[in-house]
Parts: C-alpha cells; sequence; structure tokens
C-alpha cells in the first residue's frame, strides 16, 4: 500500500513537472516544492484510542441514518423530513469512507448499535405524531453533540501538522458534524420559537 501510493504521488510529481516544462525556469522550484507535500494516508498503525474512536463513528453513522430515516418518514414539517433524508445521505456515504480507513488500519467495525442507541430509536418511533418534530431535534443533536465531544478529544493532543488517513479523516469529519450540528440546533430553536408563539396566543 505505502509503495502504491508513493508511486501515484512520484508519477503526480512528474506530470506536473512536464507540463510546466516550458515556462521561465520557475518550474523547478514549484516542482520540488509539490514533492516536498506532506502525503497523507501511508500510515498502516493505529492507537487502541483510535480504535475506539472508528468503533464509536460507525455505531454514530448507523445511529443518524436510523434517525434520519424516521424523520424523513414521521417529520410533520418540510425541515424535519428534508434534513432526515440528508443524513441519511451523507451518513451512508461516511459509512463506506469509514470502512475503506478501517480496511486500511485492519480494524473491525461493529455491524451494530449499542442498545442504548436502540432504545432512544425505540422512543422516538412511538413518539407522539404531534410531538415527533421536537423530540427529534432533541435526539439528533444529542448525538451529534456527543460525537463532535468525542471527535475533539481525540485530536486534543494531535500535531496539527500531522496528515495521515486517521486525522484526515477526524479533522473533516469533526468540521462537517459541527456544520450539522448548528443547522440541527438552529431548527431545533426555531420549532421551539414557534411552538412558544402558539402557546402564548392561545
Amino acid at each position: 500500500m505505502k509503495n502504491t501510493m508513493i508511486a501515484i504521488w512520484c508519477m503526480a510529481g512528474a506530470l506536473l513537472f512536464s507540463s510546466c516544462g516550458s515556462g521561465s525556469g520557475n518550474e523547478t522550484t514549484d516542482a520540488t516544492d509539490s514533492q516536498t507535500a506532506t502525503i497523507a494516508g501511508t500510515d498502516s498503525t493505529i492507537t487502541d484510542e483510535n480504535k475506539e474512536l472508528l468503533a464509536f463513528a460507525a455505531r454514530n453513522n448507523m445511529l443518524q441514518i436510523e434517525l434520519g430515516k424516521l424523520a424523513a418518514d414521521k417529520g410533520v414539517t418540510n425541515q424535519v423530513e428534508s434534513y432526515g433524508q440528508s443524513l441519511v445521505d451523507w451518513y451512508t456515504t461516511k459509512q463506506e469512507e469509514l470502512q475503506k480507513l478501517a480496511q486500511q488500519y485492519n480494524v473491525s467495525l461493529p455491524q451494530q448499535m449499542e442498545s442504548e442507541q436502540t432504545d432512544h430509536l425505540k422512543e422516538l418511533q412511538e413518539a407522539e405524531a404531534g410531538k415527533f418534530d421536537t423530540e427529534y431535534w432533541e435526539n439528533v443533536t444529542e448525538a451529534q453533540k456527543a460525537a463532535i465531544d468525542k471527535l475533539e478529544g481525540n485530536l486534543k493532543d494531535v500535531d496539527e501538522a500531522s496528515a495521515t488517513a486517521f486525522t484526515l479523516w477526524a479533522r473533516n469529519t469533526l468540521k462537517e458534524l459541527r456544520a450539522q450540528y448548528e443547522q440541527a440546533r438552529g431548527f431545533e430553536v426555531e420549532l421551539k420559537n414557534e411552538e412558544s408563539g402558539i402557546s402564548e396566543a392561545i
């Protein structure tokens, strides 16, 4: 795997150099700079803590997919339905990425959620129709916040210059999770304000 990645990057560098060969003489410097860029994804070792994070991420992906399916099926507002479907699409892709990453590190991922997660899903499935959206936002933001805290805790002592396949995955996932969480929190607050306004009007 390591040799293959190096070969690919070398070929890419050669192509870049040859495509710029007719310039003013700065091409050599540019090519050298590109060749000294950090190469990610060539490592093959991983700590026990990182293995646990991969397992946690796999279970969280499964949970969010199921939460998304519930939202798309039982959501009252368009926001819940569309957000739920977007989660199904995004977390399905993230789970596929995670499988490939786990294979690189020879890590076996869990194939099912923990009982606590399935219990939360069951509670949401049994929620009254008029209360589903409120309970959905509470459940999805709680799960997202837990995932964010887990990733932040894992990355807090990692060198910012580190560019392994694992750290790049973790940073990218954390960035996307934060954006999702802020969006979901915004919808949650908006719904609560609407419900509050309705209550005051009554």
